[in-house]
């Protein structure tokens, strides 16, 4: 064996090496770059804003590697708190019941998609496409173009978006307990080899006997129920809900997962991976600010890295094909 290719082997066999190493370069040039990117506050701010589209990359990590992709989330981000604050805040329902019932509610945008794009063969870039507007739709509608407010000091409301100890965004630990999760399923459950399975090779998993259908039908619904939570966390957050939250959450979503490895042709990938990618999108738009670059830079460079990893990831695809 050549020992001189060793390492080469190994960060393409460890996907998340080359992220890892991404993250740790990104928060070295940013610290020198300018020294209150490292201060405990600048991070905390950086790691909350990271946790939410976090949460959201669990659930479309597992739905790319089956080979199937979702832009309705960033409605369903919208839409799934502006239910509960409207039952809550109209309506009088307990804060904890209005929050229930958005997220189960999500649970049925989630099939709605699953079950368009699965029964018609119509891509699920279209299907979703087409229920982000709908979804979108029913926000301004319900709202009529403003914000709701639902300011509660019931205890589901600090558990979901609070802090602990006053400081510390309850947000990263959800994060952290989702991604464990992700990780878990994807790795040691065999709904896991399922999707990686459904994505790889769908005429194979079919012909070892997968129900494909019902894989990708689950999915969908759990990157709804990760969206809707998500926007829960920011609307206890803020303590009210905005027609036009979530806009964009659905590509830098598709872009944190692309960074950190995951396959735009499915099969492949990893929520410790995407989970690095978010953090890597989290840490660029905070540098830029500090660096006093235009914000509207902002997507610029990510739009760069993105196309970076597009590339490396099929280089790293053709060695090991």
């Amino acid at each position: 064996m050549n020992t001189s290719k060793t390492p080469l082997l190994f960060v393409l066999k460890i996907r998340e090496v080359g992220v890892l190493v991404a993250v740790i370069l990104l928060a070295i040039i940013f610290s020198i770059a300018n020294k209150d990117f490292l201060l405990p506050q600048n991070l905390l701010i950086t790691i909350r804003m990271a946790s939410e589209l976090g949460i959201i990359a669990v659930g479309v990590t597992l739905l790319m590697i089956a080979q199937e992709f979702d832009l309705s989330v960033g409605s369903v981000f919208a839409l799934s708190p502006m239910i509960s604050a409207i039952l809550y805040t109209n309506y009088g329902l307990p804060v904890v019941g209005a929050t229930l019932i958005g997220l189960l509610i999500s649970l049925v945008f989630g099939f709605i998609n699953g079950v368009i794009t699965t029964q018609t063969g119509i891509p699920s870039f279209i299907t979703t496409l087409g229920t982000m507007m709908i979804y979108r739709a029913l926000v301004l509608v319900i709202a009529r173009g403003f914000p709701i407010k639902i300011t509660s000091q019931a205890t589901i409301s600090n558990v979901i978006g609070g802090t602990l100890g006053g400081a510390f965004p309850v947000a990263v630990v959800w994060f952290l307990v989702f991604t464990a999760i992700g990780f878990y399923i994807l790795q040691f459950t065999a709904f896991g080899n399922q999707i990686t399975a459904t994505g790889g090779n769908k005429s194979a998993a079919v012909a070892a006997g997968i129900n494909t259908t019902k894989v990708k039908i689950l999915l969908f619904m759990l990157v709804s129920f990760l969206a809707a939570f998500s926007g829960h966390v920011q609307c206890f957050r803020l303590g009210s809900v905005a027609p036009l939250n979530g806009r964009g959450l659905e590509l830098a979503a598709i872009a944190a997962c692309v960074i950190g490895g995951t396959s735009l042709f499915g099969g492949v990938g990893t929520v410790i991976g995407s989970a690095l990618g978010v953090f890597i999108t989290g840490m660029i738009r905070n540098g830029i600010v500090l660096l006093g670059v235009s914000v509207y830079w902002q997507d610029g460079f990510l739009g760069i890295i993105l196309i970076v990893a597009v590339i490396v990831n099929v280089f790293i695809s053709k060695k090991r094909g």
